[in-house]
């Protein structure tokens, strides 16, 4: 996929100014242990390759392996990782290890349990001081010598002897970090490489917002649904494909009585549970996307079960799992318009405004005989 110029701009621009500036934060700096596996010159040119890793994809997860790897193998890691904060308290955190590089397979920690959902307390001042620094966004350096408490028995558990750690900065809000471990002996990071890997870190923080950016895009804030937009370009990207397919419109029955009587935050809630009840009974080909309002659409490419079927299965489903309003149960029901996209059936509909007309049609239909039932468009 094409990368916008825009988000070229603001790499090559993050690369700039932090080349230029000395960075303030660090924790722990340890002296006359320096090592310098590669060339200034060389870890810039591997932060840049690492970058375009995480630009060949809107999804920066699919690059972040390879963008791992340049940075441990330029840098002499043992092991490099990634983790994301999940939940922050007045006096804990809790963070996520979503991925690694390890030089070697005996030093990899992606499969330890106790670094997946890890509560970490704080307690001891060392534990404050370097939560506060991340917070803060300011990288640490740290020696197995010069640590104790809880910091120390992870680098023995973990047969850590060094350890730089760089903040993941989102909207200049600690979002994770970038950490680079070192297993067979202690050595520190000279300041030009710790400017090389933060700067890698700017880079990653940018793909994670390209990639946030994209998700509200083409997604409903609310339900986390496709929004209309998204679901009728991949229709009409098959349409152009001759591939078949259902395409159905549903409305909630009676919606704006929720809100008159119990609420529009009710209301929201309505439309939350609505879009989890028919994820949860979804065929797994089905793409379900809320339309507008109270109004919810799914396309459902070269279904091999009979779509009408599965569409009487969802409506069930909605009907029969009422959603609790502060103690009480509230009953939703929908009516739903169908209309095919598919030879042999039905005349083929090569274009989505044509598709969309029928399957609303339907859906007048349904209302007029009762609400609460699947009218296939004929």
């Amino acid at each position: 996929m094409a990368q916008s110029p825009y988000w070229e701009k603001v790499c090559y621009s993050s690369i700039a100014i932090l080349s230029i500036r000395l960075l303030k934060g660090n924790c722990h700096l340890m002296k006359n242990m320096t090592a310098r596996p590669r060339s200034d010159s060389e870890l810039f040119l591997a932060v840049t390759r690492a970058a375009k890793r995480l630009n060949e994809s809107v999804n920066w997860q699919e690059g972040i392996t390879q963008f791992l790897e340049e940075l441990g193998v330029n840098t002499g890691s043992s092991r490099v990782w990634m983790f994301k904060l999940i939940e922050k308290g007045d006096d804990y955190y809790i963070t996520e290890y979503l991925h690694e590089w390890a030089a070697r397979p005996e030093l990899s920690n992606i499969d330890d349990l106790q670094l997946h959902h890890q509560r970490v307390e704080i307690k001891d001042q060392v534990v404050k001081d370097l939560y506060e620094a991340r917070l803060r966004g300011e990288w640490c350096q740290h020696h197995r010598a010069n640590l104790s408490g809880h910091l120390l028995q992870e680098f023995i558990r973990q047969d850590i002897h060094s350890m730089l750690t760089i903040p993941i900065m989102v909207n200049n809000q600690w979002w994770g970090i970038l950490g680079f471990d070192d297993c067979d002996g202690p050595k520190s990071y000279p300041e030009s490489y710790v400017a090389a890997l933060e700067i890698a870190s700017v880079l990653l923080t940018n793909a994670i917002l390209r990639a946030r950016l994209h998700w509200e895009a083409n997604h409903d804030y609310l339900t986390a649904l496709f929004n209309r937009r998204y679901l009728i370009k991949l229709i009409e990207e098959d349409l152009q494909q001759q591939k078949s397919g259902q395409f159905t419109i549903l409305d909630i029955d009676f919606f704006k009585q929720v809100n008159d009587q119990y609420g529009h935050q009710a209301g929201d809630a309505a439309l939350v549970h609505l879009a989890r009840t028919l994820k949860a009974h979804l065929p797994s080909h089905a793409l379900l996307a809320r339309f507008g309002g109270e109004e919810f659409a799914l396309w459902q490419p070269d279904s091999a079960a009979q779509p009408s079927v599965e569409i009487e299965k969802l409506r069930r489903a909605l009907a029969d799992t009422p959603f609790i309003w502060k103690e009480e149960p509230v009953t939703l029901t929908a009516s739903f318009g169908c209309a095919y996209a598919s030879p042999g059936l039905h005349e083929r509909v090569d274009d989505f405004e044509t598709l969309f007309a029928r399957a609303d049609s339907a859906l007048m239909k349904a209302k007029l005989k009762g609400r609460n039932r699947v009218i296939i468009a004929e």
